[in-house]
């Protein structure tokens, strides 16, 4: 059983940052105003549909990825591990819940609606001081909690340093890119986690033949 737990924890792994970059490879143009981003999805709404599907499924893997994360470096760095990964869990969940009103947005453009209205709806909702209340504290707790992954794997070197780097560097670019609406931004963060997360992952899914180790909290030696 926790075998399969690891190789499940180190498939989320490597799955994440590559549904992102499949995400940005379809997703049409972010615009910075209601009118323009209708416009833009309204071009492409089958490309916004799948993107938004991608992005939501990165997101989701982010949770099982975060904990196997912090199950490698949990002898090391327990509380760092179990706040971090914790964190991140949190972001992702709200991170879900904003990425789902893309679906709306993917409505809004569908034939028969008003633009105008529609245009006048989704400024609203975008200006709204108590939904950016409730968005915000996600940013936060995913830079926080990739800060202290990054950190957990640095002090435990269950992975080489570089990866430690990589992972948490990659996730505050990609933060950034979506607070830019910058699509090559957003891939480019993405592209930063990928060799970390494969490097992890892997780690992860060979971890599963001794699961002694993992399972009591026994740190894996790795190359570095």
């Amino acid at each position: 059983m926790t075998s399969n737990r690891n190789r499940g924890f180190g498939l989320a792994v490597i799955a994440t940052p590559l549904l992102w970059l499949a995400a940005e490879a379809l997703s049409p143009a972010l615009k910075s105003t209601s009118a323009g981003q209708l416009s833009a999805v309204a071009a492409h709404p089958d490309r916004w549909y799948w993107y938004t599907v991608l992005l939501i499924a990165g997101l989701i893997t982010l949770v099982p990825a975060a904990i196997g994360i912090a199950r490698l470096t949990a002898a090391g760095a327990p509380r760092l591990s179990a706040v971090g990964a914790t964190l991140l869990g949190f972001s992702s969940i709200v991170a879900v819940g904003d990425a789902a009103t893309q679906l709306v947005t993917w409505q809004m453009v569908q034939p028969g609606s008003d633009r105008a209205q529609m245009v006048a709806l989704l400024d609203r909702y975008d200006n709204s001081t108590a939904a950016s209340l409730l968005y915000l504290p996600g940013g936060l707790a995913l830079l926080v909690g990739a800060a202290l992954l990054s950190l957990a794997l640095w002090r435990t070197r269950v992975a080489p340093r570089w990866a430690a780097v990589s992972f948490g560097l990659g996730l505050a670019v990609n933060l950034f890119g979506f607070m830019s609406s910058s699509i090559p931004v957003i891939a480019l963060g993405a592209a930063v986690m990928t060799p970390a997360c494969l490097t992890l992952g892997a780690r992860l899914i060979g971890s599963a033949a001794d699961t002694t180790s993992i399972a009591a909290g026994t740190p894996v030696p790795a190359t570095v």
